[in-house]
């Protein structure tokens, strides 16, 4: 058995990992072990790079440098040394992915090749995990004597644009420096997307200049406290200095802005921005006319500004949720979807996404991605006529996977562990025993192309602070990694069983 242990604040949390014998997650493609081969490392061990994992080199001299206190010695290839970790490039390795690596420990010393500068890091990754639990401590009095096994691992993603974890800082707000340490946690499973849901009916999570009032008054609250406590938001400099740590591990932090419903917020902000059909004691939808369809791209444009060119998700779901008569038809949604995911594709030069909400009411575009959340036939959407993902495949839609049913971490373990419950219960043997491609209604192997990636989503209505946060998304954020980056069952014939990744994991 082996877990990495993760201090944050003053709590300790598992994750779990497993690759056979090696406590490796996500499981490689390929591992070979030389049985009793033992590789020792101390503090005079030298790392050798090329130029394009240099950035790597320094990743892992840092994160060495927290963890024992101990500053590696950082040098060119051809350098001499008796304990070496080599870290280059090689673009002509015969792998499919870009994010593909091969990492070698041998008596000459470790060597990490990946495809790409990002490969690199993924090594850099894996081999961080063949170091001692206590590594993740980041507690500089462990020692520097590490005893490797002779090992060759051949491994690369399965989905490459998409291994995501969604957040909700609107129903209860995220600290920055949390934030910052989520990055840390996604990157150590090898994943890549960080989906910031900055904005909702409690509260309005981000600076835009040119609406002030969304902070000054639409950041104050939480999930059943609107309008009530402090400010909390990100300023635009908190969101820059997210992204560039996240850049630094080769993360794409995906922003998310949804409307016209889900805008209470908004509309404490600004009252004038509220549809005229909306008599609810708290309007929660905006009008979609010249005035609204005004804030709306001015938002964007900002949001397009600050983040660069990385998709936009502007949700698009729920408007007429819970009101006693439509405030708008399917019609005059899909206007409005049509024109804000135009504005984005044309004029903001970026992908789109939207909740399957909008592509359930005609929005097909393969130009924008289609967030799947709702699993089956249940709830409000019992009626459709065929599910999200029998209709992602009939329509050739582009898609993400994120069924509520195996991905919404604020969902419960089990009867007796607190979270929602309209999903079922997940497990994190339920979330290891998914099959991602295989479990879709009518499962078309085709139509495999059609899906970018996963994302697991941890929504806030219940999990009021950090510390709840790490207990509903650990462990189960390890088999999600684990689906996200291996191929699918029929195609991967080495896929442990749960009770033996279980064994050498929990």
């Amino acid at each position: 058995m082996k877990i990495i242990c993760v201090i944050s604040l003053l709590n300790v949390f598992s994750l779990a990992l497993f690759a056979q014998s090696l406590g490796i997650v996500p499981r490689p493609k390929q591992v070979k072990v030389a049985p009793q081969q033992i590789l020792s490392l101390d503090k005079s061990t030298v790392l050798l790079t090329d130029t394009q994992a240099k950035k790597s080199a320094e990743y892992l001299k840092e994160f060495l440098k927290k963890s024992t206190g101990k500053t590696l010695r950082v040098d060119g290839i051809g350098a001499t040394a008796a304990k070496v970790i080599i870290l280059k490039v090689d673009t002509k390795m015969d792998l499919k992915s870009d994010q593909g690596y091969q990492l070698s420990v041998n008596k000459s010393g470790v060597e990490i090749t990946g495809k790409s500068h990002i490969g690199v890091f993924y090594g850099v990754q894996t081999l961080i995990q063949l170091l001692p639990p206590d590594i993740y401590k980041q507690d500089s009095s462990n020692k520097f004597s590490f005893k490797l096994p002779f090992v060759e691992i051949i491994d690369e993603p399965y989905f490459e644009r998409i291994r995501g974890l969604h957040i909700d800082i609107s129903r209860h707000f995220l600290e920055k420096k949390e934030i910052l340490r989520i990055i840390d946690y996604i990157a150590f499973h090898k994943m890549n997307v960080l989906h910031m849901h900055l904005t909702d009916d409690p509260a309005w999570r981000i600076e835009i200049k040119a609406y002030p009032k969304l902070t000054a008054i639409g950041s104050k609250g939480n999930h059943n406290a609107y309008g009530k406590g402090p400010q909390q938001f990100l300023t635009q400099n908190d969101i820059k200095e997210i992204i560039t740590y996240a850049k630094s591990q080769h993360i794409m932090v995906l922003p998310e802005v949804d409307m016209p419903g889900h805008m209470a917020a908004v509309i404490r902000a600004y009252p004038e921005l509220k549809a005229k059909k909306d008599t609810r004691d708290i309007p929660r939808v905006l009008r979609i006319d010249e005035p609204g369809i005004k804030f709306c791209k001015t938002v964007l444009t900002e949001i397009r500004q600050l983040f660069g060119e990385v998709p936009i998700h502007i949700g698009c779901d729920e408007v007429n949720l819970k009101t006693k008569a439509d405030i708008y038809s399917d019609a005059e949604i899909l206007t409005f979807v049509k024109a804000m995911t135009n504005f984005i594709k044309e004029q903001l030069q970026t992908t789109p996404i939207v909740w399957d909400d909008a592509f359930e009411k005609g929005h097909h575009d393969k130009e924008t991605l289609v967030h799947w959340w709702r699993p089956g036939k249940k709830a409000w959407w019992k009626k459709m006529q065929l599910t999200i993902d029998q209709k992602v495949q009939k329509f050739d839609q582009p898609f993400i996977l994120s069924p509520g049913n195996y991905t919404y971490f604020d969902m419960k373990y089990d009867k007796k562990s607190p979270g929602g419950g309209w999903a079922g219960l997940i497990s994190s043997q339920t979330v290891y025993n998914w099959r991602p491609l295989m479990d879709l209604v009518d499962a078309d192997k085709s139509k495999r192309h059609l899906a970018q990636g996963i994302m697991a989503a941890t929504w806030s209505e219940r999990i009021p602070d950090f510390k709840t946060w790490q207990q509903r998304t650990f462990p189960r954020l390890a088999p999600l990694a684990e689906r996200a980056w291996t191929r699918p069952t029929d195609e991967d014939p080495n896929r442990p069983s749960w009770d033996a990744w279980k064994k050498k994991t929990l």
